[in-house]
């Protein structure tokens, strides 16, 4: 090995012990049951693509509903305005869902009723069949909303009446549309990120569960009321909060595969740490402890549905191709469990200094069967109507192939109906990668 590589895997042990001080950490032993399932490290990469759908090719289906349902199987689908390719939501389904298209969304959000959007780590959207078991988070977000640092504008009552009434009188709005309700002007050159009172009235309103994202148009938000949006069928389920944290659990420990208490608790982010433990000591399922090593054969305990066991053997990654991947896809957002499954150490450098950046304002990881191969820096460029490479990076001990350039073209051709252009630039010669420079 020369001591170039040796080199780099000294640094990224290093970025990895900083990542997880606590790695050879066990659990509290109250929270856990004796071992009864043991993964190698493929077996648990495998399992958490095929949870998140990337363990097959995508689907060709074009019908509405296999979109729908592609955003019940993973639970939720991260919202995101940066525009590169596409928007984050868009990525994220095509990515599974190749007859996707950007134009479909508002049908079903606005047209199908049969998704909607609201509040966990970020804005997302959300199956409706959900929402029975997200008023409790529709509370705790509304809280915290109020709890902030403009807590009495959003809770002036007042202003909520006043703009509950002007939606029910005139229909769907958009902040923008509410100049009647600006109490003065904001200079964001010195307050770049504030917002006016009838903007954070609107948001309270919204996470509060008052108000629901009727449609979008150019990425705007345009909000009408709850019962207008929610079917009847939905509103009307009242569920305790024991209830709803229980099936928030479930949900999560099934779409994971296998999971910590953090990691479960990270996935919705509508329960507390304490509260996911409580769960993993009187669950309401059955579930079990299983054993796996992460990259560099640390043994890490974590949870899994009982069932697990006899789902295994029909779990394999049956497609080689490269998926290049949106930085906020499911598999990549939770950083901590990427760099322990696959050695990946992904950062979104969009508010890193041009300076300090690795590899660029936004870069794609690519995906290859269970590896993370590399990254991207791919442009959509409306005067030329194509993709352009502007660079591409390969990870440490991948090879550079006339085999693995083809599949990154063919990725890339395929990419290019998404982010609607009609040509791809050509695949430049791959970069250094950063620690070996």
């Amino acid at each position: 090995m020369s001591p170039h590589l040796i080199q780099t895997d000294t640094d990224r042990a290093a970025r990895y012990d900083a990542v997880y001080p606590n790695s050879q950490k066990p659990l509290p032993a109250d929270t856990m049951s004796d071992t009864s399932l043991v993964l190698t490290n493929k077996q648990a990469r495998e399992l958490w693509l095929d949870r998140q759908g990337l363990a097959t090719a995508p689907c060709g289906k074009r019908h509405r509903a296999a979109f729908s349902d592609r955003v019940t199987s993973l639970g939720m689908v991260q919202l995101d305005s940066i525009g590169i390719l596409a928007r984050a939501h868009h990525h994220i389904l095509w990515s599974r869902q190749s007859a996707y298209r950007p134009s479909a969304y508002n049908h079903l959000l606005k047209t199908d009723r049969s998704v909607f959007e609201h509040f966990s780590h970020d804005a997302v959207i959300l199956p409706m069949s959900t929402y029975p078991y997200w008023r409790r988070q529709q509370r705790r977000r509304a809280e915290r909303y109020s709890r902030g640092s403009w807590g009495r504008e959003v809770t002036d009552r007042q202003a909520q009446s006043r703009l509950l009434a002007h939606i029910e009188r005139h229909g769907p709005v958009c902040s923008r549309d509410l100049a009647a309700f600006r109490t003065g002007t904001v200079d964001k050159s010195t307050h770049a990120w504030m917002r006016p009172a009838h903007k954070l009235t609107l948001d309270y309103l919204w996470l509060s569960g008052k108000l629901s994202v009727s449609h979008r148009h150019n990425f705007h938000k345009y909000y009408d009321l709850a019962e207008r949006i929610i079917p009847e069928q939905y509103r009307a389920q009242s569920l305790d909060d024991q209830t709803q944290i229980n099936w928030l659990c479930e949900q999560a420990l099934q779409r994971l595969g296998f999971a910590s208490a953090m990691e479960i608790q990270r996935f919705w982010e509508a329960c507390d740490l304490g509260e996911v433990q409580d769960w993993l000591r009187r669950p309401s399922l059955p579930i079990v402890k299983v054993n796996y090593p992460d990259v560099r054969g640390i043994r890490i305990d974590a949870y899994a549905p009982a069932e697990l066991e006899s789902q295994l053997r029909q779990v394999s990654v049956r497609n080689s191709r490269v998926r290049i991947v949106s930085p906020f896809d499911p598999v990549i957002r939770d950083r901590k469990r990427l760099l322990r499954l696959f050695g990946f150490d992904y950062r979104i450098e969009i508010y890193v200094p041009a300076s300090k950046r690795r590899y660029g304002y936004y870069v794609y990881p690519m995906l290859e069967g269970i590896r993370m191969t590399g990254r991207i820096d791919v442009r959509r460029d409306r005067d030329t109507n194509s993709l352009n490479v502007r660079a591409w990076w390969l990870e440490p001990g991948v090879r550079d192939t006339p085999a693995r350039r083809s599949r990154i073209e063919q990725e890339l051709y395929r990419l290019s109906k998404l982010a609607g252009v009609s040509a791809v630039s050509p695949l430049p010669e791959p970069s250094p990668h950063p620690d070996q420079r």
